[in-house]
């Protein structure tokens, strides 16, 4: 048996109807009044469609308390997967931030061996850049881009930037993908808007791991025929977009000459699988 909040209410109905039954059948008003002298009441017959009855609702009461045992179970299951990815995402995280400080580290002891003097005044330049990158960083992991959101014909008429529906498609599109409960500081569409062109919506999360739970179900949008354009991706530096895009060049022509497999970029590494 399937566990439900209605099968639960139609248990409970039939046994508050078995018992108001029983309550008339013996000239009672009160359940604590169901008592042996109460009960011998009963001739033989109706006593024993009660009984055959209530045993049938606990049978019933049974099932579903092991169907809501099962669900619990397997909300659990999904709660700690839920628990070990963020903990994966985090102690990735985290080993970004340990590679670009090591890295800093390495060029910093290159430039010692160069100049005492030069060594102080760029040691101290390279802390502060090496801090404000891994600041950025965390900042940005925290933002998420759409691209390909239809703009909202409101903004066409002229009406402030508020009415961009910005907000809308993120909420259509966080439905979409299943990706409800998210929390969001701000949602908005970038740059001035134009007939030509679709503008990007920058979304701000209060944690990082919300921006990440949506880019994870992002391929989920393929799928939809309203959102199959739209593209999620993270909040990358001019640079990094750069790189992406070399990367998606490439990527490109490697299907052009090989479509049989499954071409992704992971860890700024084009990467390839069997087509399932």
């Amino acid at each position: 048996m399937d566990f439900s909040v209605e099968s639960l209410h139609a248990a409970e109905k039939k046994i508050n109807s078995e018992i108001l039954g029983l309550m008339k059948a013996v000239n009672v008003s009160s359940v604590t009044d169901l008592k042996k002298s109460a009960l011998n009441k009963l001739h033989k017959p109706p006593l024993v469609d009660f009984l055959s009855n209530i045993v049938e609702l606990l049978d019933t009461s049974l099932s579903l308390c092991k169907a809501a045992a099962s669900s619990v179970d397997e909300m659990k299951t999904k709660v700690m997967d839920t628990q070990k990815q963020l903990i994966t995402r985090q102690q990735e995280e985290l080993a970004s931030v340990k590679d670009t400080v090591q890295n800093e580290m390495k060029s910093w002891a290159d430039v010692v061996k160069k100049s005492e003097k030069q060594t102080r005044q760029l040691t101290t330049k390279s802390v502060k850049e090496a801090v404000k990158a891994v600041t950025e960083e965390g900042e940005r992991s925290k933002n998420l881009i759409i691209y390909g959101a239809m703009d909202d014909e409101a903004a066409e008429l002229g009406f402030p930037i508020k009415f961009d529906g910005a907000k809308e498609a993120f909420t259509s599109i966080c439905d979409e993908i299943e990706c409800p409960d998210l929390e969001v500081e701000y949602c908005t569409r970038i740059g001035e808007w134009k007939s030509d062109r679709t503008r990007p919506i920058k979304v701000r999360f209060r944690k990082a791991a919300d921006a990440a739970t949506m880019l994870r179900n992002a391929s989920k949008l393929k799928s939809t025929e309203e959102f199959k354009k739209v593209y999620l991706a993270p909040d990358r530096t001019p640079e990094q977009r750069a790189a992406h895009s070399k990367l998606v060049n490439q990527m490109k022509e490697l299907i052009k000459v090989d479509s049989s497999k499954y071409y992704y970029i992971r860890d700024n590494k084009i990467k390839c699988t069997d087509k399932i």
